[in-house]
């Protein structure tokens, strides 16, 4: 998500400055539409109410496997949405930190954007997320680097949270969430344990609690996080919902934080391989994609990804 609001007239400026959760998102800017290439397969776009029924029916939780140490599952969204035929479930895949070790790819370091299943296919990843939203110059818009590269290292005081991972102290967890507001190595002092961090909005508190959105809009979301057993959780969600819906649900996933990726057209999220590949696009935004018809993975400067470890064996 680029930054446009030198396109916007005064008044959208003054729109698109939306209070989250004590916080400020900015409208950003896209280019222009990438052209057909990186497509997953389209969606249904129109349902009956049989098959609606059906889809409703299938976003229970359960759990399948996309290879050792990954699973997905799908979860309903409860809420009102403006594309009610698309399917009104969060995808919710989680990956196994002992077989998985998480990476960063930067442009600033890395290359050009690229779509995010060409940014697997290259580092032979198993699982892949947008790395939170970038300015024009795709540098991301908060705190973001690995042990050898900064990308940002601005405190975004707008975002309220951090992934971090790659424990100074192998003792430490793989991958942790913290809050400005929590105590302890929970808060933001927690980032100096590690030396990767992404920083973005917060779904859930402290507790693992929903945090209530003030943005009306709604959009296609991504979203990682870590859940209760300390794996990695990449979110998605191709149905428009405002993100208040999207937070109350990730609070029912046994998760110790969630924090915002990215929205409308380019938020991705790709998982498994082979005949198991999951691959999820996004489509609409309010204001400015405002229908179901995007099926092509967008360029994005920065992502997330889960690489298996070299040596690891299955426990």
């Amino acid at each position: 998500m680029i930054d446009r609001r030198r396109a916007l007239s005064p008044a959208m400026r003054a729109a698109c400055a939306i209070a989250i959760a004590g916080s400020l998102v900015a409208c950003s800017s896209r280019r222009r539409a990438p052209p057909a290439g990186e497509a997953a397969p389209p969606p249904r776009t129109t349902i009956d109410a049989a098959v609606a029924a059906a889809i409703v029916a299938g976003c229970d939780g359960t759990a399948r496997s996309l290879g050792p140490g990954l699973t997905v599952e799908r979860h309903r969204i409860a809420g009102a949405s403006p594309l009610p035929e698309v399917e009104p479930c969060l995808d919710v895949v989680r990956i196994d930190l002992r077989l998985h070790q998480l990476a960063l790819v930067m442009a600033s370091r890395d290359g050009a954007p690229r779509p995010i299943p060409r940014w697997v296919d290259e580092r032979r990843a198993v699982a892949a997320v947008n790395a939170a939203m970038f300015g024009a110059d795709h540098k991301s818009l908060g705190e973001l680097h690995d042990a050898t590269h900064v990308d940002r290292d601005h405190d975004n005081e707008r975002y309220g949270g951090w992934l971090v991972f790659d424990p100074i102290d192998a003792s430490d967890p793989p991958a942790r969430m913290l809050g400005r507001d929590c105590v302890g190595d929970a808060g933001p002092d927690g980032r100096h344990r590690y030396r990767a961090a992404i920083q973005s909005y917060r779904f859930l508190d402290c507790e693992g609690r929903p945090i209530a959105w003030a943005d009306p809009k709604h959009y296609s979301s991504a979203a990682f996080g870590v859940d209760r057993q300390g794996r990695l959780v990449l979110v998605h969600a191709r149905a428009p919902f405002r993100m208040t819906d999207v937070a109350t649900a990730a609070g029912e996933l046994a998760l110790t934080g969630l924090l915002y990726a990215e929205g409308g057209p380019e938020a991705t999220l790709v998982a498994g391989a082979g005949a198991d590949r999951m691959v999820r696009i996004g489509s609409y935004e309010s204001g400015f994609w405002n229908d179901d018809s995007n099926h092509t993975a967008w360029d994005v400067p920065n992502v997330l990804l889960a690489v298996p470890r070299a040596t690891a064996t299955s426990p």
